[in-house]
């Protein structure tokens, strides 16, 4: 890292040594960070650095175990063309005045109807474009592009990934560490050949090109969720066998998948023990670092499960929707939980803070409707460049 600068005159010695205000620096939020760079050259350099900028996210991570840290991120249409806005807001101006942090314009950026986010991760955010081929020879293509909300950076366009018009995609955003790659996992399905999936493609943050992986032999349902990223694997839901359209919800065959991104490989994982479905395949979640699997029992019941770090499944949530006072199809997911055992329900219309130790509903905000919240676990203000390596 580079020297400070000195603030005093030239005969003065320095009050704080180097290290030590870089680690003063690196607890101090983004925006701050910012604006500091103008302070002077040696400050400037010293927030690039790639070795600052890790710091900082250590200490941004560490913060974002307890909900008053967390940030959520969300997206809102602004019009009837599908046109929307992406930005980001804390646990806490959430719960406190949702209706301050849903209209407000700083921190925001405008998507057109052909963009949607995948994922985030340390701080970016991943959006996926689509463009519509104009006839039988004009594929599909679609592209993925990069933000920082927090240095208000974003990258262009990666090249173009093609595919004909009948096939479905989900991706997936995710982080190998063993290369400190960001990494883009595209799943292409065959709708002609029973959805099985073609191979997988791969795209590195900074690279030139899309390459190709061998496709999953469990391979995720192409109306699953894009998959989620936890502990440098990216997990999708799938199935074993699918034979027709109409099995596709078939849950006897219900299975978890994962693709380890360093050495990109698969493994399936095991699921928890579901009853009789409903026709909603399960959805994957991340609360405090740990893969959950909610999904609707009966028709009357939602029911929530963890995974624990020895490989087995645990029920953290099991309440009737009218006991929350909420219709069993507006719930859309488990978002996040804090260390008391407060977990946030997010709902059409709203959230809903529930306290797992005391099983009731703690407290519940009202949201508008043309609100959509995505892969907000992993959310933390970051320095990290859109750009790649």
């Amino acid at each position: 890292m580079q020297p400070h600068c000195h603030l005093l005159d030239a005969e003065s010695p320095p009050i704080l040594h180097d290290e030590l205000i870089g680690s003063i620096l690196s607890w101090l939020p983004v925006k701050s960070l910012m604006r500091f760079q103008c302070v002077c050259k040696s400050w400037k350099s010293l927030i690039s650095d790639p070795q600052f900028v890790k710091l900082h996210l250590r200490q941004s991570s560490a913060k974002n175990g307890d909900l008053a840290h967390l940030r959520l991120v969300f997206e809102r249409k602004i019009d009837n063309t599908g046109n929307k806005i992406v930005s980001s807001c804390s646990y806490n101006e959430l719960i406190e005045n949702p209706t301050t942090v849903v209209n407000r314009r700083n921190s925001h950026f405008r998507l057109k109807n052909k963009y949607r986010a995948i994922g985030t991760y340390n701080g970016l955010i991943s959006f996926v474009g689509v463009q519509l081929g104009e006839g039988k020879k004009d594929k599909d293509r679609c592209w993925v592009k990069f933000w920082n909300p927090a240095t208000k950076s974003r990258s262009p366009k990666t090249p173009y990934l093609y595919h004909p018009e009948i096939e479905p995609v989900t991706f997936g955003f995710g982080y190998d560490p063993s290369s400190e790659t960001y990494k883009v996992v595209a799943l292409l399905f065959n709708v002609d050949n029973d959805y099985h999936p073609h191979p997988v493609k791969v795209y590195n943050m900074g690279s030139d090109s899309w390459r190709s992986i061998p496709a999953f032999s469990i391979f995720p349902s192409p109306f699953c969720s894009d998959g989620i990223y936890l502990n440098g694997a990216l997990i999708w839901s799938g199935h074993h066998y699918v034979s027709h359209l109409d099995r596709a919800g078939d849950w006897d065959k219900f299975a978890i998948v994962s693709l380890d991104l360093a050495t990109e490989t698969y493994a399936e994982l095991s699921v928890p023990p579901l009853e009789m479905p409903s026709a909603l395949m399960p959805s994957l979640d991340l609360l405090k670092d740990c893969l959950c699997v909610s999904h609707m029992k009966n028709k009357t019941h939602f029911v929530l499960w963890q995974f624990g770090v020895d490989k087995s499944w645990t029920c953290l949530l099991n309440v009737n929707y009218e006991y929350i006072s909420t219709p069993r199809h507006s719930l859309r997911c488990a978002s996040c939980m804090s260390g008391n055992g407060n977990v946030l329900l997010l709902i059409e219309d709203g959230a809903i803070l529930y306290d797992l130790t005391e099983n009731r509903v703690e407290l519940r905000v009202e949201i508008p409707t043309n609100i959509y919240c995505y892969h907000d676990k992993n959310y933390v203000e970051s320095l990290v460049s859109p750009y790649g390596n």
